[in-house]
């Protein structure tokens, strides 16, 4: 891998150190600069677990990804940076129940002594590195989470919750344990994200990022536009309207046809 690629692509300009200020420069840019997105699974291009592969993608290419490309290929880097870091299963909230183990990969770092949650590949998470074994609010500066223990099915697990304005409360996000795991590890899930019809991967084509007051997504032929709490959407009109709009607001350049192209 070479790091000053890496770096660059995601405008990253100081001397990397082996610290919590650095882990957060990092996450920040990082979130900030790749997109979230399964354009490849939208246009029936197969997603292999290999960092090679991801560098190819994300750096060399510009594109962006999903969980694990981005926090896999995340991952690599920080190791080659000098930081423990260990891959986690998480098994995202739907409603009162979590998706089976492996569905999300985030990872945990450790800075300073103390182990942080990481997460670059889960679409509107937060920007900045968590504190795992904390009973605190923690906050990116746009929202606050919370990461504390949870037992589930009579297993304990952490879990990451935001806190949520409409509902007065903090929402679980996901649960994770802090077993280790391996990239292949995730090989299973990973190949019924892009494969089985059920998965929300083949349902929904999703290109997001943070902007500076909010965020912009396009999700399947809409955008939509967020700016201090504000939503608007807009159509897309045809599939030349989306090229345009990946380029001028994730500058992707893509030319593949869709699962839900506008017909």
């Amino acid at each position: 891998m070479n790091i000053e690629q890496y770096l660059e692509r995601i405008g990253y300009t100081g001397v990397p150190a082996t610290d919590i200020e650095t882990l957060a420069a990092l996450c920040d840019c990082h979130v900030r600069q790749v997109p979230f997105e399964d354009l490849d699974i939208q246009a029936g291009v197969p997603i292999r677990l290999n960092t090679a592969e991801f560098f190819d993608k994300v750096v060399i290419r510009r594109r962006g990804g999903y969980c694990y490309e981005l926090n896999g290929l995340f991952c690599e880097l920080l190791v080659q940076l000098g930081f423990r870091v260990h891959m986690l299963s998480a098994r995202v909230a739907n409603g009162k129940a979590y998706s089976p183990e492996y569905d999300h990969m985030c990872l945990a770092v450790e800075a300073e002594g103390i182990q942080w949650l990481v997460d670059v590949g889960f679409g509107d998470f937060s920007l900045m590195p968590l504190k795992i074994d904390s009973s605190e609010v923690q906050s990116d500066g746009r929202k606050e989470y919370l990461v504390g223990k949870l037992e589930v099915e009579g297993k304990e697990y952490y879990s990451a919750s935001r806190w949520n304005e409409g509902r007065g409360m903090y929402v679980p996000q996901y649960i994770f344990s802090l077993k280790e795991h391996e990239l292949q590890d995730f090989a299973a899930r990973n190949e019924y994200q892009q494969t089985n019809p059920e998965s929300h991967f083949m349902k929904t084509l999703m290109c997001s990022l943070p902007t500076e007051n909010g965020r912009i997504s396009m999700i399947n032929n809409r955008m939509m536009y967020t700016e201090g709490g504000q939503k608007r959407e807009e159509p897309i009109m045809d599939e030349i309207h989306r090229q345009e709009l990946l380029r001028k607001y994730f500058n992707i350049e893509l030319d593949a046809v869709f699962k839900c192209a506008v017909e």
